[in-house]
């Protein structure tokens, strides 16, 4: 139960990756050169964010999984230059990861990410590489940030594919899968220990954002606990 509530948070974070990679993708659809900085705000109410992990006992248990709600995030970049102007914020609420089972989702909530002292988790994209468009408003991209949770920042890296529509509406859509022991989270267990779930969390993503006419204030939500550069 514990590794969900690990995942849940990995997949946050990589969530806010992939956001952040895709809404770069969007801004940086082909245009006029010296294009203006566009802005994209994330719509809380069509993202989501799923994570995956082995249960103790998984051959007869299956797999933990669960969601986590995003409460704020923001995109921008200039079109003209995406990897050099492109960045994005991300926000998801600790508190509220939700599984099919209430014991699991206090276990990963008061237990795992001790919501009470670290309510959020924070996403701040570093650089955007990689760029290629598969048409003329679509690609995949190469996104790295910082990555907070549980007190913790880490860096993360991942592709991302993003569209974006004649409405001007970005999706960002993508998986990943990593090792949650990275963020100091320990690997649940049952029979006090002795069978173990897996180490690994698959996170999977789907990212709404639409045009924002102003950028949105405030810091990002890991500036504090980002690393020195």
């Amino acid at each position: 139960m514990k590794k969900s509530a690990n995942e849940f948070r990995a997949v946050l974070a990589h969530v806010l990756i992939a956001m952040a990679g895709a809404f770069a993708l969007i801004v940086f659809e082909p245009c006029a050169a010296g294009a203006a900085t566009m802005r994209f705000k994330i719509d809380v109410d069509r993202s989501t964010v799923s994570v995956s992990v082995a249960e103790p006992a998984a051959f007869i248990r299956g797999h933990a999984i669960g969601t986590l709600r995003i409460i704020d995030g923001a995109v921008s970049g200039d079109p003209a230059n995406i990897p050099g102007t492109a960045s994005a914020r991300i926000l998801i609420d600790a508190t509220s990861y939700r599984s099919d089972n209430a014991s699991r989702d206090r276990a990963v909530t008061e237990k795992s990410l001790e919501a009470n002292k670290f309510p959020t988790i924070g996403f701040e994209s570093k650089s955007v590489v990689g760029v290629v468009m598969t048409g003329g408003h679509e690609g995949t991209a190469i996104v790295s940030g910082f990555l907070t949770i549980h007190g913790q920042t880490q860096t993360m890296t991942m592709s991302v594919h993003a569209t974006l529509d004649a409405d001007g509406v970005f999706t960002g859509d993508g998986e990943v899968k990593f090792n949650y022991e990275e963020f100091g989270v320990k690997v649940p267990g049952v029979l006090f220990g002795a069978i173990l779930a897996g180490d690994e969390a698959t996170v999977r993503f789907h990212i709404v954002a639409v045009n924002a006419e102003t950028p949105a204030p405030g810091p990002s939500p890991a500036a504090a606990t980002a690393p020195s550069r």
